[in-house]
């Protein structure tokens, strides 16, 4: 499997040891090339590696539509993703040097995005959702990481219309498998709009930019969000919940489109 390795390991419990095979997810650099230049290297599980070089080029804003990409190739063996892009230039982005992101925090170029949110445009939607829903779904969710329950190294995240998930994603990176969900959507015509993040990880400011340039209404977390995170949602019109579990849950913005019950 690509996404999991084995190796022999020391098991030390119970005052004793021993030798057993333990599964590890595969962490992978790969590096996405625009018009032949290279970019940005980013460290992942290298599985829908295409979806995910989509999927940040949206979150990154260089590109907004499926139009914007004439071609898009993946070389395994070099680990390089090649995208054509039309209308790209390197005054696209400010610094053009390539640079690794990697699979932990800070992720993506676009902080001046974080400086001047409070200026964007605000998210509209009358979208409701049940607080049954909200955990039937999440218990759903986490029953679905297949590699997570091997390896206890990835996160997930899905794309919920309400009803049912319709795409979900594993990944090292909280904010890959997010991207992946995105690429996925764009390259296969699947419409986001009135639908809802489900993510495994914390919901961090960098995460409310990604769903925010989607124009996605609400986010779902079994996890913590930060004060950032929190203060971006109320000015973006996103609905943030957090510390799903069993039939607990925080909604922290915009708790209107939260229907008690079923």
């Amino acid at each position: 499997m690509m996404d999991i390795k084995e190796f022999d390991v020391l098991r030390i419990e119970n005052s004793g040891q021993r030798r057993i095979k333990d599964k590890v997810s595969v962490e992978k650099d790969i590096v996405i090339r625009l018009n032949n230049e290279e970019f940005v290297a980013l460290m992942c599980t290298p599985v829908m590696v295409k979806e995910l070089a989509v999927g940040f080029l949206l979150s990154e804003g260089l590109i907004s539509k499926k139009e914007d990409i004439s071609d898009v190739n993946y070389n395994e063996v070099d680990g390089v993703v090649s995208i054509g892009v039309r209308n790209y230039t390197k005054d696209s982005v400010k610094n053009n040097r390539l640079q690794t992101l990697t699979s932990g925090c800070g992720r993506g170029l676009a902080s001046d995005f974080i400086k001047g949110f409070t200026k964007e445009k605000r998210i509209e939607s009358s979208i409701k959702i049940s607080s049954k829903d909200i955990t039937d779904i999440s218990k759903e969710f986490i029953n679905m990481s297949s590699v997570y329950k091997e390896t206890g190294g990835v996160h997930s995240a899905a794309l919920w219309d309400g009803r049912k998930i319709e795409v979900f994603c594993e990944d090292i990176g909280r904010h890959n498998a997010i991207d992946k969900i995105f690429g996925y959507c764009l390259m296969n015509n699947i419409s986001v709009t009135d639908k809802i993040i489900l993510t495994s990880g914390r919901i961090s400011s960098d995460v409310l930019i990604k769903i925010s340039r989607r124009g996605m209404p609400v986010i779902i977390s079994r996890n913590a969000p930060t004060s950032l995170a929190v203060e971006m949602a109320y000015f973006l019109g996103i609905t943030l919940i957090g510390f799903v579990r069993g039939q607990r849950m925080n909604v922290y913005t915009y708790p209107e489109r939260v229907v008690l019950g079923s």
